[in-house]
């Protein structure tokens, strides 16, 4: 049931989107991405269907840093901050290797932790692009996206600990990260995105 509303509810946005005749294809793109992630994930048990969900949902947050690159790509960091975006990288690379550690044996098959290493590291990009673009434009527009990619990372978090930990009454959180988070996004999608970034505040 939990699977089947992830389901319906991005189907719906993906249905949203094309009604709104939205231009930004991108995003597009990646909400489908999700939608067709979701699908699979019907069937998550299957070692090649689970494969197919890691690979999909990483183009997808791929794909979603991808709609704000050409806005963040003029972002200048002095050598502290870069130094402070490779430590923060760094230490949820940590953090995501000792949740790895922890998935019991019975979920384990070949490639799960590389799998899990490259998801990880997209969900990382995803914030860390999200918190610039915030900081660069510090406006509606931002927020929006940064409330979106937020909220499907807490979401993937929040499923990770209900499904592999078998904490279940994290799926309820799952659900509510999830559906904001797409939510979100089509919000942002509404903007034209005709802004000026706030040079005063280039930092992380």
């Amino acid at each position: 049931m939990i699977r089947w509303g992830r389901l319906i509810s991005t189907f719906l946005v993906f249905l949203i989107l094309i009604w709104k005749h939205r231009s930004e294809k991108l995003l597009l793109s990646a909400i489908l991405l999700l939608l067709i992630s979701d699908v699979v994930l019907l069937n998550y048990e299957n070692i090649y269907i689970n494969t197919a969900t890691f690979l999909l949902r990483i183009a997808a947050y791929s794909t979603i840093v991808l709609v704000i690159f050409p806005e963040i790509k003029t972002l200048k960091m002095s050598i502290i901050q870069k130094i402070v975006f490779a430590i923060v990288f760094s230490l949820n690379i940590g953090m995501l290797y000792v949740l790895v550690d922890m998935i019991p044996e019975k979920y384990d098959y070949p490639h799960l932790n590389f799998l899990f290493y490259i998801y990880g590291s997209a969900m990382i990009t995803l914030v860390l692009a999200a918190i610039s673009y915030s900081n660069m434009y510090s406006n509606a527009t931002a927020f929006f996206f940064t409330a979106g990619a937020l909220c499907l990372v807490f979401s993937d978090i929040m499923s990770f600990f209900a499904y592999y930990l078998e904490f279940y009454e994290f799926y309820y959180p799952d659900r509510f990260f999830y559906i904001l988070g797409i939510i979100s996004l089509v919000k942002f999608a509404t903007f034209s995105r005709n802004h000026e970034p706030l040079f005063e505040m280039e930092r992380l």
